[in-house]
């Protein structure tokens, strides 16, 4: 009995040995096709691995291509900006030299203006002064002497014309009692006379005349006129 299942387990065992070994060739390959589909596998696998460090090396060449350009792009950024501050600065220097050119602009300006004003202040105070001495000129002026000396109206009549007047007449007055240098003026010259009057000084006064005559102002001197008219001198 005991023989008889050995001999059924031997056949077992066989059975199963060549079943196997049927199976390995059921889809036609041989043993040695098999051989190089495991070989093309493990060169596969090893492509596989090669790909990989290959994958590897380029993503770090493409890393460091990014940060170069990065580092490129910062350089030129940087640079950029450098430009633009040195052209700030350099246009505020521009500026700063503008606002002081304009500074002594116009501080020439405002003394040119102050010179003009001064000039135009001469040209008035010539204007009016050859006005007035024009004017002087065309008056009809007659000096007397009201303290009975006749020099007395010719030292007026020196200071009248020094002061641009054109004495037209020097004579003694009516009466020679005159206390003071009287100023007679027509009506409408009043103005002249009382100029003339603030010219003289001292105890000068002036009054209209009361009479007709062809003279505009009528200088007639007083006691002590010759002594007002050397200290004048």
């Amino acid at each position: 009995m005991l023989r008889a299942c050995l001999i059924v387990l031997i056949f077992y065992f066989g059975f199963i040995f060549q079943g196997c070994a049927a199976l390995e060739y059921f889809d036609g390959s041989t043993k040695k096709e098999i051989e190089q589909f495991r070989m093309t596998k493990e060169e596969i696998r090893n492509q596989m691995e090669k790909f990989k460090v290959e994958n590897v090396n380029l993503q770090r060449q493409v890393d460091t291509l990014i940060k170069e350009e990065n580092q490129r792009i910062r350089d030129q950024k940087k640079n950029k900006i450098a430009q633009m501050r040195d052209k700030d600065e350099a246009l505020n220097e521009k500026t700063n030299e503008l606002e002081e050119e304009n500074k002594t602009v116009r501080d020439e300006n405002q003394v040119l203006t102050e010179k003009l004003a001064k000039l135009q202040l001469q040209y008035v105070a010539l204007s009016s002064k050859y006005e007035l001495e024009k004017n002087i000129r065309k008056l009809r002026v007659k000096v007397l002497s009201g303290d009975g000396h006749l020099n007395s109206a010719t030292e007026i009549a020196k200071k009248l014309e020094n002061m641009g007047y054109k004495i037209r007449l020097i004579n003694y007055a009516s009466r020679s009692n005159f206390s003071r240098n009287t100023v007679f003026f027509a009506p409408k010259f009043q103005d002249e006379a009382h100029r003339l009057v603030s010219r003289l000084g001292g105890n000068t006064i002036s009054k209209v005349l009361s009479w007709s005559s062809v003279f505009d102002l009528i200088i007639v001197t007083g006691k002590g006129s010759l002594r007002i008219v050397s200290r004048k001198k």
